[in-house]
């Protein structure tokens, strides 16, 4: 109970240091009138009673739905195969993450249940790594040799695999692009999915330059 309890300070504690962004909304004055109203009955500003419904409405449930798709990745093995699989750089929970594997060029995960498929990629394997809201903004081949480190202090969270032929993408392959290139619906969620046709997302990069 005690480590999950500190397990659960950090990770607010990890929240609370996001960086902050805003945003503009335009309503009209009658929608204006009535938020005010709600906003005062309640002893609320605007900006936190439309903070806490996309919060409550919108970001919760993505979450759950993304631990909720916790689900084995599917890794095939065999002379001359290559596997192409997507991964999440974790922007949505922690920016330091995401930048630090583009910085360090590898592909990483840091929490239990998702980490230990770092360790399944095969040399050769290609990994594309796809940020929250931009697509695919970089790519590279696993050297399919497991490394750890630590994560906030905590020793050995985070597995990674340094990729080889890394690239960084100038225009990221957003997720629209993905389906259409795919011809098929697509798990963005996950931290990891398999990618059955990522032959063609290389092709297209590549295309790209």
């Amino acid at each position: 109970m005690a480590t999950n309890f500190l397990e659960k300070l950090s990770s607010d504690l990890i929240e609370r240091n996001q960086e902050k962004t805003t945003f503009s909304i335009r309503l009209s004055v009658k929608e204006d009138l009535i938020l005010q109203e709600v906003a005062e009955y309640f002893e609320f500003s605007r900006q936190e009673l439309i903070h806490r419904l996309i919060t409550e409405q919108i970001i919760e449930p993505w979450k759950k739905k993304h631990k909720e798709q916790l689900v084995e990745v599917e890794f095939e093995e065999g002379k001359d195969l290559v596997n192409y699989f997507l991964l999440n750089t974790n922007k949505i929970n922690d920016v330091k993450d995401h930048e630090w594997m583009l910085a360090e060029k590898v592909a990483a995960a840091f929490e239990d249940g998702y980490k230990e498929k770092i360790q399944k990629f095969e040399k050769g394997d290609w990994i594309f790594l796809y940020e929250s809201g931009k697509g695919i903004v970089a790519y590279g081949k696993a050297t399919g040799e497991l490394e750890k480190t630590d994560h906030y202090g905590r020793a050995d969270k985070t597995f990674y695999q340094k990729l080889e032929n890394f690239h960084l993408i100038k225009n990221p392959l957003r997720a629209s692009e993905i389906k259409k290139i795919l011809g098929r619906e697509f798990p963005f969620a996950p931290t990891l999915s398999r990618m059955v046709g990522g032959e063609k997302i290389l092709n297209e990069i590549k295309l790209r330059g």
